[in-house]
């Protein structure tokens, strides 16, 4: 979502990407029900294949980008904490240029005409974050996997802001209930000139000539005098 909003290009390959690998999906069924030629999977692996590719190209600038300030990031929300925690970000492609990508929907073609899907490719690209070398989303704590997403949030609030010159605001829904004291503290303290817009049950505490509060009940909404 953030490449899409800073590169308009990226979405259409994603559609364009998405529109063949549909085409191939139907096309495995029907070599399977009712015999047709294999003939035109060729065509459409060399379409899937360019397309991932060009889309792998995008992925791979930002995460590298995510990589070089993910620590930077983090540090911000755990400076209070008592342990040090050593972030990594990983981005995991079955392939990094287009003989691969194509050479993998070549050997999983069987595979694919007996499940009748496509089983691998750009779509199935994922990524993983590491703190202290385990896998945040299986060894991390709740406040850990919660300190992460707004690690995460505050990575793409920085690479938007060098790429279009202007700081976006930043969006956080009941973010504080599952960040411990010292965390909640290290990232309202560090937040800088960014606009931030929170939204929470309990009370915040911040320096007054820093923010507005407002008080929401029953559909009205009060400014905190």
């Amino acid at each position: 979502m953030m490449i899409s909003s800073l590169k308009p290009n990226y979405i259409h390959l994603l559609n364009d990407y998405n529109r063949v690998l549909e085409q191939r999906n139907i096309y495995l069924k029907q070599i399977v029900k009712e015999g047709k030629s294999r003939e035109l999977l060729d065509i459409l692996d060399e379409q899937l294949a360019d397309l991932s590719y060009l889309i792998f190209e995008y992925r791979d600038e930002y995460f590298t980008k995510f990589a070089k300030i993910i620590q930077e990031m983090h540090n911000i929300i755990t400076s209070n904490t008592k342990f040090e925690e050593i972030i990594k970000i990983k981005y995991i492609s079955n392939a990094q240029e287009k003989m691969g990508f194509l050479n993998n929907l070549k050997r999983s073609r069987e595979i694919d005409l007996k499940r009748g899907f496509t089983s691998t490719g750009i779509h199935r690209d994922d990524f993983m974050i590491y703190i202290n070398k385990k896998i945040v989303s299986i060894y991390g704590s709740q406040g850990q996997q919660r300190t992460t997403t707004l690690t995460l949030k505050l990575c793409e609030l920085k690479i938007v802001t060098e790429e279009i010159g202007e700081t976006p605001i930043l969006l956080l829904d009941d973010f504080m209930s599952e960040l411990d004291e010292k965390r909640r503290k290290s990232f309202l303290e560090n937040l800088n000139n960014s606009q931030v817009i929170i939204t929470c049950t309990d009370s915040i505490e911040i320096e007054k000539e820093m923010m507005k509060k407002f008080y929401v009940e029953s559909g009205s909404v009060q400014e905190e005098k």
